[in-house]
């Protein structure tokens, strides 16, 4: 007796005989057996799907997690499992009910091929007494059909002799004949003991077909109320609906008719659970929102084909510059995640280009990206995707590498293993603190740090003693976007307006000021005399337009008075700069407008984003948090009704406030005005030292 068919085929052949003894009939048996299986396991498939509505509910985060960390793996993969952890959903619960099922079937396999021994009760040694009386006959030796040859040769009279004296040494022997011969196999004319064939045409021949057919209407049905097919689209369904189909066929074909049976059976029992699954639990009901996210979201025919155009072109254009940046000769390199990244590097670029003969390689991910209209021979772009970039940044040939991608080492950018004497520079994209919006370990692999402020030179120094890393280079570079902002801030016209402008600009991390306050917010500001803008972050634009739309529709009569704009528009930042006040979460747009503009602003206390959790361990003061209360003030969510009450006193006591955020800016930014010359200054001298260096070796 085989191990699977201990483990699984006694104890569902208990079942079946029951059921056999219960109807006298082996394809009600199989059938009943289903029903009892599917009426078992349904807590589990209960279980299953509200897991299948939890996933669907996480789907524009995980998509808003595939948007960032696009190309990067490592990282997604990292962000997903937080995620999953986070909000309590396991992948492996939907596996569950695959398995119960692939352990059935099994189990059922064990019952149809052992008739003898799960149907009939036989004892082992009367059961092989008969299995060597059929090889007798048959000539066959081992075959797992063995037992359904036993009942099929004892109708025969012909071999009634035979199995005679295999059991004449047995009590009872011709009962035991009679209840073998009596066993009836047939179900509706089928033979469910048989094995289907094209060559051997008999009425099994109608299972397979009953069977891809039942799983054809399961798999229609599922893909138009599941809650996992609702997020596929409908390559991805068609599919699973050609796989499951042609394998319900296959399997139908290559094992006893009575295990088709049992799987056409439960395919549609399946259906009438999945019915009564979504009656209970409805994922259009409990997962709208993600839903209208996902069909928001959805590519139509065209744009798939004018996606996989530009992909082939991007391929094409990613292999002519990959092997451009490989064969040539770099001393410094930017590298940049995306477009919006070249902002942190212009000061340092353009001093560079004015005040030295450097010639500047700039990697970037974006084939969109604002380098490409910059117009020196000697700033060279190339274009490469993130997968590329791993093996070009591992066989990296340079002196100085300047990112201000963080995770160096950490994820899908490693240091070369071409040279060991790279030099890694971090240039910063945040003005506040470093050690809780990254990960701990996210700046550790870098050799020099272009610091904003104090309070980040010292933040870093804190990290180097607790975790033991060798003192880097810290540059006092400052803040090259705030330079830039200033610039463009004076550069505006000044202009009165009469009522004052209050700007919403929130983040786009989960339960933002749009996911969970926004209504709440503008009932207590709209009909107070304020000119509103709400500006969203671009990138929750695009992942939620139809949320976006359902505001504007909602506050439709505000705009048309003009007292609410929506602003989608962001190339300019007229908006900003023109605020009274700026209403924000935890944006860093916050401390840029309030740093550029000596206005205050008002933080809404949206739940933290946290990347480092260990952060209070560092015993410093985090600016993210610290300074909400000094360059404005902040109000909780449960407080939003009294905003109006915030937005007075800040307008009243703005004055206060600008001499407040003057002494900030010149305590936690370097050199303002200045990042370009302080961070270019650095790497020209860093370069010279290289040069001198080589040509000491080289005497």
């Amino acid at each position: 007796m085989s191990l699977i068919n201990t483990i699984l085929g006694i104890p569902l052949g208990f079942v079946t005989y029951f059921a056999y003894r219960l109807t006298g009939s082996y394809g009600y048996a199989i059938l009943i057996f289903a029903v009892a299986v599917r009426i078992m396991i349904f807590p589990v498939n209960v279980l299953s799907h509200k897991n299948a509505i939890r996933l669907l509910q996480l789907q524009p985060s995980l998509n808003i997690a595939k948007l960032r960390y696009a190309g990067d793996k490592e990282r997604l993969g990292e962000e997903q499992y937080d995620l999953f952890k986070r909000e309590k959903y396991s992948p492996f619960v939907g596996l569950i009910p695959l398995f119960i099922q692939l352990f059935l079937i099994i189990g059922m396999l064990q019952v149809m091929y052992h008739p003898l021994q799960h149907m009939l009760r036989f004892e082992q040694d009367v059961i092989e007494a008969l299995v060597i009386a059929v090889r007798g006959i048959y000539g066959t030796q081992g075959s797992i059909g063995e037992q359904l040859l036993v009942i099929e040769a004892l109708k025969q009279p012909e071999y009634l002799t035979v199995f005679q004296n295999a059991l004449s040494g047995f009590p009872e022997s011709g009962r035991i004949l009679g209840l073998a011969a009596d066993t009836d196999l047939y179900f509706l004319g089928v033979n469910l003991g048989e094995i289907p064939s094209f060559g051997n045409p008999t009425s099994a021949l109608v299972v397979p077909f009953l069977s891809a057919f039942a799983a054809l209407v399961f798999c229609l049905v599922q893909n138009v109320i599941n809650p996992g097919a609702l997020s596929q689209g409908k390559g991805t369904k068609y599919g699973f609906t050609v796989f499951t189909v042609a394998f319900s066929l296959y399997f139908a074909f290559v094992t006893p008719a009575g295990v088709g049976v049992y799987w056409t059976a439960g395919n549609v029992l399946y259906i009438a659970a999945v019915l009564i699954l979504n009656v209970m639990y409805s994922p259009r009901t409990l997962a709208g929102e993600a839903l209208a996210h996902i069909e928001a979201s959805r590519r139509s025919p065209a744009q798939i084909r004018v996606d996989r155009k530009r992909n082939k072109e991007l391929a094409e254009r990613e292999k002519h510059d990959a092997a451009l940046f490989r064969a040539a000769k770099k001393r410094l390199v930017f590298y940049a995640l995306t477009g919006g990244q070249y902002k942190f590097y212009k000061n340092i670029i353009e001093y560079l280009l004015e005040s030295s003969d450097i010639v500047i390689h700039y990697l970037t991910n974006d084939p969109e990206d604002a380098v490409f209209r910059q117009d020196n021979e000697r700033l060279i772009p190339y274009y490469a995707s993130q997968k590329k970039t791993i093996s070009l940044m591992l066989r990296l040939d340079t002196d100085i590498l300047a990112t201000t991608v963080p995770d160096l080492q950490s994820f899908h950018i490693k240091r070369s293993i071409a040279r060991d004497d790279i030099e890694y520079v971090y240039v910063f994209h945040t003005i506040t603190s470093t050690h809780l919006t990254l990960r701990e370990k996210a700046l550790d692999h870098f050799d020099t740090l272009l610091c904003v402020g104090s309070h980040q030179t010292t933040e870093l120094r804190r990290r180097e003693e607790l975790a033991g890393l060798p003192k880097r280079s810290l540059v006092k570079a400052g803040y090259g976007l705030y330079d830039q902002l200033l610039e463009s801030y004076a550069a505006l016209p000044a202009e009165a307006h009469e009522k004052p402008r209050v700007l919403i600009a929130p983040s786009w991390q989960a339960d933002n000021i749009l996911d969970i306050c926004i209504d709440e917010m503008l009932d207590a500001l709209l009909g107070r005399g304020y000119n509103i803008t709400v500006r969203p972050h671009p990138q929750y634009t695009r992942l939620f337009p139809k949320r976006m739309n359902l505001l504007a529709d909602r506050y439709a009569g505000y705009a048309d008075n003009g007292e609410l704009t929506f602003e989608l528009d962001f190339s300019g930042n007229e908006s900003i700069f023109s605020s009274d006040i700026l209403i924000t979460d935890w944006s860093n747009i916050a401390f840029e407008f309030s740093y550029c503009t000596l206005k205050p602003c008002i933080f809404i206390n949206t739940p933290m984003k946290v990347m480092n959790p260990n952060y209070e361990r560092y015993g410093l003061e985090v600016l993210d948090i610290s300074l909400r209360d000094k360059v404005g003030v902040s109000v909780d969510v449960a407080g939003i009704g009294g905003l109006n009450d915030a937005v007075s006193g800040l307008l009243a006591d703005k004055d206060a406030y600008r001499e407040q955020i003057e002494g900030i800016v010149s305590q936690y930014i370097y050199h303002p005005g200045r990042n370009g010359e302080a961070g270019g200054r650095y790497i020209i001298k860093q370069l010279e030292s290289a040069t001198k260096e080589l040509r000491k070796e080289s005497e």
